[in-house]
């Protein structure tokens, strides 16, 4: 008895070298980007240059969002100078300005990235009449050149960006006055309308 026993789990060691061990589920992958909630583009272009231009971005009164990736265009202007992108907690609703059409066909434009999701809830106001200033969350400053004559204007600065980790990725929790702003200062005189800010939200 003790030699048939011997030799069954003899057996069963030689089928799992072979087969191998049992296969168990894997959490199936939200695509390249980890993102399992809804996500958002924010997109506003062919801002003047010459003076401040802003996104603001508000939660809605049941979902907050994660300010996940956001960037910036400027231009050049008549003298070198520095523009400060600052991104902002905003403690009230901003005012005024033009807001971003859901799903627009032309910026301003708030769009979803699978068409499966709702429309973003919340509002953004681009170029608007900011809410109250809250804490700052993060800034940057970027050299902008110097404007020549016809064939000599130098291209301008090329594009900004920055990239959260999701932990760590600025967060607005719901409610209509709750908010962030990033806002771009003026290149100066002689800048063109290439002003742009591009965000990428998550809601939650």
């Amino acid at each position: 008895m003790r030699h048939h026993l011997v030799r069954l789990v003899l057996i069963v060691l030689a089928l799992l070298v072979v087969v191998g061990p049992p296969m168990t589920a894997r959490p199936q992958q939200s695509g390249s980007s980890g993102l399992t909630q809804p996500a958002y583009i924010a997109i506003s272009s062919g801002q003047a240059t010459t003076a401040q231009y802003d996104m603001s971005i508000e939660a809605s009164s049941a979902l907050g969002f994660r300010l996940r990736r956001w960037c910036i265009t400027t231009a050049n202007a008549t003298a070198a100078a520095a523009v400060t992108v600052t991104v902002q907690r905003r403690t009230t609703a901003s005012t005024g300005g033009t807001t971003a059409t859901a799903e627009g066909t032309a910026a301003p434009a708030v769009s979803k990235l699978n068409p499966a999701d709702a429309n973003f809830g919340g509002i953004v106001r681009i170029t608007s009449t900011l809410g109250t200033a809250g804490a700052v969350l993060d800034g940057v400053s970027v050299q902008v050149g110097e404007t020549g004559a016809g064939t000599a204007d130098p291209p301008g600065p090329p594009p900004f960006c920055r990239d959260y980790e999701p932990a760590l990725a600025p967060r607005v929790v719901a409610g209509t006055a709750n908010g962030l702003s990033i806002v771009v200062s003026a290149a100066g005189a002689g800048g063109i309308s290439a002003g742009s800010i591009q965000a990428l939200i998550v809601s939650e």
